[in-house]
């Protein structure tokens, strides 16, 4: 009886991943021999994803009573509660879901930080005191990053920003419309797509760079400051000049400083191509990897995360394009699919699709996109992911998965499938949806 109000009493810690390695090894072996506790261990990890998905609307009494009924009914399905103890349990749960969803609406009406750090390594400080993983940042500060360290944060509701060491990040603006301004070092930027009064800027000290959605990385130079876009399109403002400048996906465009007059311009320096892609030097890079893959499968995506930031930081003296680290951060992403931070997830599935990632990779982390994107009601991103992904490899292992997706999505939505119909026909003539295509094509003729 004590082992198992001992082991009900930290379920939650466990599935959030908050219980140190000895009790966490004291609780597996209880759950290994106690039906009741396991299968409630179970319905736990089921329901905790879900409700962080849920809206965060005020919960009504009827909304707590379906609570509690149904997790009644998922510990003992349709029959009456054996004991006392376990009609407290569960009545106990319910209450506990429901004040989980009571917090999820006190947070959504305290404002939102600023920023929050995700990830880190080295020293880092924000205006001279030392910065943990999760802590909050607020505008008007600067953020310093010592020769060897790094921090990666999340701005705003969905703006991933990675400071690179040496390095200063100075803070300004609102959750809405972001204002970073680098003195040093270089920023890797990506920014989901934001509404029309919302905005996003980065400035160095020779320029401004404002976006509405895209990928693209901002740093110093032996002369000036640069852009370079890797996904989308920046407009760059130069001092003086109204007009901004477009650059687009895979262009590098350069913040030369004022030059007196009467002196001789200096010519600018671009930065060096990105390195090629080889395997990662670090042998444990392949051990942190078993180990997230053995986290997930135990149901705690939550350490799995852990784990692979770790080999992240751990992993800095690889060059960023190192298929060693694009594993990594493949299994981030499922992990945080799995744990239901669905917009994280997609975010980080596209972050794989960059210069220097394999051809399988990149079909790979777009295709996953692809499928939440659909899921979480946004057709038109889901479309642009698989047509990428098709694109990255037209003959990898998804290929005709990605283009029969997109003949689905497109068919569902109603709009026009009949050209994707026909370009599937053409390659997969004897495809998976080939019927499905012939069908399409045959609804309506064709305009001539």
């Amino acid at each position: 009886m004590n082992a198992c109000k001992e082991t009900q009493a930290l379920l939650f810690e466990k599935v959030d991943g908050r219980v140190d390695a000895e009790l966490r090894a004291k609780m597996d072996a209880h759950l290994a021999i106690c039906p009741h506790c396991k299968q409630a261990f179970a319905v736990w990890t089921g329901a905790l994803p879900r409700l962080r998905s849920l809206s965060s609307d005020e919960i009504s009494a009827v909304s707590l009573r379906r609570m509690e009924n149904e997790v009644l009914r998922q510990l003992h399905g349709t029959a009456a509660p054996r004991s006392r103890r376990t009609l407290w349990f569960a009545l106990a749960a319910g209450l506990v879901l429901a004040a989980g969803v009571g917090m999820l609406s006190l947070r959504s009406a305290t404002p939102q930080p600023f920023a929050r750090i995700q990830t880190l390594w080295g020293r880092v400080t924000l205006s001279g005191v030392a910065m943990t993983k999760g802590a909050a940042m607020g505008p008007g500060g600067l953020l310093e990053i010592a020769a060897e360290g790094e921090a990666a944060f999340l701005v705003g509701r969905a703006a991933d920003v990675r400071l690179v060491g040496p390095g200063r990040l100075a803070f300004d603006g609102t959750t809405r419309n972001p204002r970073l301004r680098l003195e040093s070092g270089r920023v890797l930027v990506q920014v989901a797509h934001r509404e029309a009064d919302e905005t996003f800027a980065v400035t160095t000290a020779h320029g401004r760079v404002e976006v509405r959605g895209t990928r693209f990385v901002v740093g110093y130079a032996t002369h000036g400051s640069y852009v370079h876009v890797e996904e989308g399109e920046v407009a760059a403002f130069r001092p003086g000049v109204a007009a901004p400048f477009a650059v687009k996906a895979g262009d590098t465009f350069m913040f030369e400083p004022e030059v007196p007059v009467g002196s001789a311009p200096t010519p600018a320096i671009a930065p060096p191509p990105p390195a090629e892609p080889r395997l990662c030097s670090k042998a444990n890079c392949g051990e942190e990897g078993a180990r997230a893959r053995k986290a997930m499968r135990a149901g705690n995506p939550t350490r799995a995360i852990e784990v692979v930031d770790g080999a992240l930081g751990r992993g800095a003296e690889c060059p960023p394009t190192s298929r060693c680290l694009d594993e990594l951060g493949y299994l981030r992403a499922e992990a945080l699919r799995q744990a239901g931070r669905l917009d994280a997830a997609v975010t980080a599935y596209k972050s794989l699709s960059r210069a220097g990632a394999t051809r399988a990779m990149r079909q790979n982390a777009l295709y996953a996109a692809a499928q939440i994107e659909r899921r979480l009601g946004r057709p038109e991103d889901a479309r642009q992911s698989l047509e990428r992904a098709y694109a990255a490899y037209p003959n990898g292992a998804l290929g005709e998965e990605a283009m029969a997706a997109l003949l689905d999505l497109l068919d569902a939505t109603g709009a026009d499938a009949r050209p994707t119909a026909d370009r599937y026909l053409a390659r997969y003539p004897q495809g998976i949806v080939a019927a499905r295509a012939r069908r399409i094509l045959s609804r309506t003729s064709r305009p001539r």
